[in-house]
């Protein structure tokens, strides 16, 4: 065990040195910087709604017979066009308000784009990040032959294939939470300066270091499967050609031709992950002697989750079986 965790230590040591994890480290943070800059600057600031409009609203739910605690809720934000740091992490609505009438405010919100925004772009730092690290990570091992070195030291190819795929995994995840994390806190000061940060509760902190640990964990499992396919091609370059034409190419071939792959495709079920909704599938129906494909739910968003470490797992495996039977010279 000592061992390992010497073997664990050296690779995490190694990771740290490489160029290519700082540079990623300081492309996350600087998405997240200028993300919060343009945000500041094409952010003009707004006031919160006055009596009148909190009472127009009022008047206009009287019809429904709410509650008083009800429409107080529906009526918060009516005529509020201020930005939100609670827009990040998604649309703040509640169960009633889908089932029963809202009025619909004469209003613009300028900032509603930005609702989940932290989902979103968390997604393209993870594939960033999980891809780019795992595949440079491991192609550089073939590239520059400082693989055999590894086994000199230890010889045990399990072992020292294990402690590549945990640093993998940690260092994606490190780099993907850093650059979440600095999407949150760069929009602060425009939601002080600009806006408002009401809503922001021991609840909304929760979900943030929630979302920001999907992201992470998202990264860390891409790293996984970018890395084994660096183990396959032996190549930084191929893997990532290979990510990329799968995730061009496969996705065309997946929602035209095969549509009912959908809910196994590991992008599909992180994406599903990282935003907290169902998966869907295409099922082929047929009505008045018309066939046709229907979307339908498919599974859950911690289904998806497990689904995409399966898909991980089975990489992985592949990858130690792969790495135990052919030469690394």
């Amino acid at each position: 065990m000592r061992t390992f965790l010497r073997l664990l230590g050296s690779e995490l040591e190694r990771f740290s040195a490489r160029r290519m994890a700082r540079v990623l480290l300081i492309i996350a943070v600087g998405i997240g910087v200028l993300v919060g800059t343009i945000t500041f600057l094409v952010t003009d600031e707004h006031s919160a709604p006055d009596n009148a409009t909190v009472q127009e609203c009022y008047e206009d739910l009287e019809q429904w017979g709410l509650e008083e605690s009800e429409k107080r809720e529906a009526c918060s934000d009516w005529g509020d066009n201020r930005f939100h740091l609670t827009w990040l992490l998604g649309e703040s609505t509640e169960d009633w308000s889908e089932t029963r009438p809202t009025p619909e405010p004469n209003r613009t919100e300028p900032f509603r784009g930005l609702e989940g925004i932290l989902p979103a772009i968390g997604g393209l730092l993870a594939i960033l990040t999980g891809g780019l690290v795992g595949a440079s990570f491991f192609g550089a091992e073939y590239r520059f032959g400082t693989i055999e070195q590894v086994l000199l030291w230890e010889p045990r190819r399990n072992r020292v294939l294990l402690a590549k795929y945990l640093t993998t995994f940690i260092g994606s995840a490190l780099v993907a939470t850093t650059g979440s994390l600095a999407i949150a806190f760069s929009l602060w000061p425009t939601a002080l300066a600009k806006g408002t940060t009401q809503g922001v509760d021991a609840r909304f902190w929760i979900d943030l270091i929630s979302t920001s640990g999907r992201i992470g964990i998202a990264a860390g499992l891409l790293g996984i499967i970018s890395g084994t396919v660096a183990i396959f091609t032996r190549h930084t370059a191929g893997a990532v050609m290979s990510l990329l034409g799968y995730q061009i190419i496969g996705g065309i071939i997946i929602n035209v031709w095969i549509k009912w792959l959908a809910p196994w495709d590991p992008l599909f079920n992180i994406t599903a992950f990282l935003s907290e909704s169902d998966t869907t599938k295409w099922v082929k129906q047929r009505e008045f002697g018309l066939t046709y494909w229907t979307e339908v739910s498919a599974n859950s968003y911690l289904t998806a989750g497990l689904i995409a470490f399966a898909i991980a797992s089975v990489f992985a495996l592949g990858g130690f079986i792969v790495f135990n039977r052919r030469d690394v010279s």
